[in-house]
């Protein structure tokens, strides 16, 4: 995310610009387009969860492009979905989780921001609602917020991965994780305080449930630690 402060065109070239291409493509073709969005086309101001009736107002470029590329695919394709999601972890790729057992591992104290709350959400359970939702999309197409409770800081994410990283017998340094403040750790993209998403709407209209959180990370925790074995 931070990269895109600093490759602006770049970052509107993917997330504006090929959604639009998807977009196009899909419609021609009369298939579905899901399009998968973000937390931060809000700028967290708000007191409480980021409905989808919310006006979205990105405080970054990341998320400005995500949002132009989710007004591109409203007006390119008819059968959308366009899912936001936040804080996604798994077990490849580079997320927050992975990070912190690397670190874990390598120093005895970690400072973690305290002051920003959102979801944090594992990419298969996103996959497992994204699943669930299209059988049964026909008619419902629109926006949805799709992230797994409960809300959480960054800073109460961290002691839980290396909590459950233990429980698992994961080796770690860490002894000591140092509650900070945003300004404490600056970063060339800003980050919205409140990223919470409220998905009432999914239960409502496709009578989904979420699962918590925990639970996807205990996998993502399994998984690792038997692959380092």
């Amino acid at each position: 995310m931070d990269r895109a402060e600093e490759e602006q065109a770049l970052a509107f070239a993917v997330n504006r610009n090929g959604a639009q291409n998807l977009a196009e493509t899909a419609e021609k073709a009369g298939a579905v387009l899901v399009h998968i969005s973000t937390d931060y086309v809000f700028d967290g101001t708000k007191e409480g969860p980021y409905t989808e009736e919310d006006a979205p107002n990105p405080i970054n470029v990341y998320g400005a492009s995500k949002l132009a590329g989710e007004e591109a695919v409203r007006k390119a394709c008819r059968r959308h979905l366009i899912v936001r999601t936040s804080w996604v972890f798994s077990a490849h790729g580079r997320n927050f989780v992975k990070t912190m057992l690397r670190l874990g591992k390598a120093r005895e104290e970690i400072a973690v921001v305290a002051d920003q709350v959102g979801k944090p959400t594992g990419a298969s359970e996103l996959a497992r609602v994204i699943w669930a939702m299209l059988p049964r999309a026909e008619g419902r197409w629109g926006t949805y917020h799709v992230a797994q409770p409960p809300a959480v800081s960054w800073h109460g994410f961290a002691e839980a991965i290396f909590a459950e990283a233990r429980r698992q017998g994961i080796a770690l340094a860490v002894r000591h994780v140092r509650a900070i403040v945003t300004k404490d750790y600056p970063t060339p993209a800003r980050r919205p305080a409140n990223s919470v998403l409220d998905c009432t709407k999914l239960a409502r209209v496709f009578g989904i449930q979420l699962t918590v959180w925990r639970q996807s990370l205990v996998k993502v925790l399994g998984y690792l630690a038997g692959t380092s074995n």
